[in-house]
């Protein structure tokens, strides 16, 4: 009796962990795309000079990275890392954030405010086609769960090398 007892505790402490895993990176996504969007919305001012950033753009960049970091980490380590839902949900989160950023401002041109989009190295179209990879993504991983270790990694890295090459070819 005793050990059913105890082995119940740790098997929801396992499922918590992993659902609670897959819940931050979408909340550290979502919250860095939040961000992102407002400095694409001029509510969060850019600095005056070529290459200062918004206030906290630094760490939000570093948080977004490493979410994405983590969720490809726990999508490859380990299949209880990200139930359904959040599995679901991390490709979503991530183009998110990768849209948001392409449309904030670029402070390499500082004092003007050029996006990254306004002719950068990311066309449009790419962009687009990540946003659209990301939602048959998702489907599939709702409706096939196995899947999410293998192409949510894959989303991940192309999200992340889409935002890292957003403001390149300066």
């Amino acid at each position: 009796m005793a050990r059913a007892y105890s082995d119940g505790p740790r098997t929801l402490v396992g499922i918590s962990k992993g659902a609670s895993i897959g819940w931050a990176v979408i909340l550290v996504l979502l919250a860095t795309t939040a961000y992102e969007a407002a400095i694409a919305f001029e509510w969060i001012p850019m600095g005056s000079r070529s290459g200062d950033e918004a206030a906290g753009q630094t760490a939000v960049t570093i948080a977004a990275f490493l979410a994405l970091l983590t969720g490809i980490v726990a999508t490859l380590v380990s299949r209880r890392i990200l139930r359904r839902w959040p599995a679901t949900l991390v490709p979503i989160a991530a183009a998110a954030y990768m849209a948001a950023h392409y449309y904030a401002f670029d402070s390499y041109y500082l004092p003007s405010l050029r996006r990254f989009s306004d002719g950068g190295l990311i066309p449009s179209a790419w962009l687009y086609g990540v946003v659209v990879a990301a939602v048959i993504v998702a489907l599939a991983i709702r409706a096939r769960p196995s899947v999410a270790p293998v192409l949510t990694p894959i989303l991940l890295l192309i999200c992340a090398g889409t935002v890292l090459a957003e403001g390149a070819g300066h």
